[in-house]
């Protein structure tokens, strides 16, 4: 009997599986060198699955598994580039986003969907009876909380860029009623507590979009002229209560190519070119307040706390409970307090409130949140 005939090698076998098992080992081989351990994915625009804590106790034992796959899934080596590159690349060639985060809109413009934005533009599930309730009982009740102790109160609620530019919204996404959240609660308590200190920031938002970009193509937040216009809407509000807050006005500033003049991310990682050639607002005169904490604040004002004191004592205090809106305002009424902290929450934190006893409690809010954070009257304290 013949001895079998040897086989041929296949032409570039060995490239192939050497090829293949670099593909396979770069992203775990990557995570373990330190790549990819990002806490923020910038063109998902959400937070990345952090590392699993260890635990003997069983049921930790079991999610552990899944909770490692999931964290592996978000920070494998290469992810970051590998999802801005198909972002781009359906953005470009399709005119689609890659995420059910954003939402592609008119003209090259998109918008955020996560976080409540999608379900307040398409109003499925108005408020009910029982949640604007909870909402009046709610803001009623943190009032009397301040007021008691001698403090103000003012509620802000901050517009998500649909409000503001709903012409740029695609006609695929009907809305099923032409209101807002926010518009039920403003008409539920202009019925209530007609004297409640509530502002909408929209009238003049929109009454200044017209003069100038207000927020970026590819940004969810406002940019620094957006937030400006805010800025001076709540300042005119706070004069009423303190003679000495004098809002800033636009020719106090100048136009500074060196600073940005929106978020340091954008919408599916995509570079605008109008937010980079967009210069930012720097006050002519020398700001009057410093960061005293935390030691190397984040240039955009994302720190869960931030500290602010001005070198006029006469100024009264502040505390203010904001969301990613609240960052951009901070440079401008920090100008206005002697002493100002900045917590990023929804709650209020009655306990700190009652070590400092500012002057007044601002607290800023975005529209989209209404779908999001539901409040509990009974955990206010008397």
């Amino acid at each position: 009997m013949s001895a079998p005939a040897r086989q041929r090698p296949i032409p570039g076998a060995t490239a192939i599986v050497t090829v293949f098992i670099v593909i396979i080992t770069i992203p775990g081989l990557g995570l373990a060198l330190g790549f990819g351990r990002g806490a923020v994915s910038e063109s998902e625009m959400r937070e990345l699955a952090r590392w699993p804590t260890w635990s003997w106790a069983r049921r930790d034992l079991l999610a552990w598994p899944g909770a490692f796959t999931r964290y592996f899934d978000d920070h494998f080596a290469m992810r970051a580039p590998l999802i801005d590159a198909r972002s781009a690349l359906l953005w470009r060639l399709a005119g689609t986003s890659a995420f059910d985060t954003t939402i592609a809109g008119k003209n090259n413009w998109l918008f955020f969907a996560d976080n409540g934005g999608l379900e307040d533009w398409t109003q499925q599930e108005p408020f009910s009876s029982a949640e604007l309730s909870d909402w009046s009982e709610t803001l009623m009740k943190r009032r009397a909380f301040l007021e008691k102790r001698g403090i103000r109160y003012l509620f802000v609620i901050a517009p998500d860029k649909q409000m503001i530019y709903p012409e740029y919204m695609p006609t695929s996404l009907r809305r099923l009623r032409t209101d807002y959240r926010a518009d039920q609660l403003i008409t539920h308590m202009a019925l209530t507590a007609p004297d409640f200190p509530l502002l909408d920031l929209r009238g003049p938002l929109i009454a200044a979009k017209s003069r100038e970009l207000l927020y970026h193509r590819y940004d969810t937040h406002w940019n620094d002229r957006g937030a400006l216009v805010a800025y001076q809407a709540i300042a005119r509000q706070l004069q009423r209560w303190f003679p000495s807050i004098v809002p800033l006005q636009r020719e106090d500033f100048d136009v500074d190519p060196s600073v940005t003049s929106g978020d340091k991310t954008s919408m599916l990682g995509l570079r605008d070119e109008g937010k980079r050639e967009m210069p930012g607002l720097v006050l002519r005169r020398r700001a009057g307040y410093r960061i005293v904490a935390p030691p190397r604040p984040d240039p955009y004002g994302e720190d869960p706390i931030l500290i602010v004191e001005h070198r006029d004592r006469r100024l009264p205090r502040a505390i203010v409970f904001r969301d990613s809106f609240g960052a951009r305002l901070i440079p401008y009424l920090s100008e206005h307090f002697s002493h100002v902290e900045y917590y990023w929450q929804d709650e209020l934190d009655y306990d700190e409130i009652e070590r400092q006893r500012p002057d007044v409690v601002i607290q800023e809010f975005v529209a989209r949140h209404f779908f999001t954070y539901g409040p509990y009257p009974p955990g206010i304290p008397q």
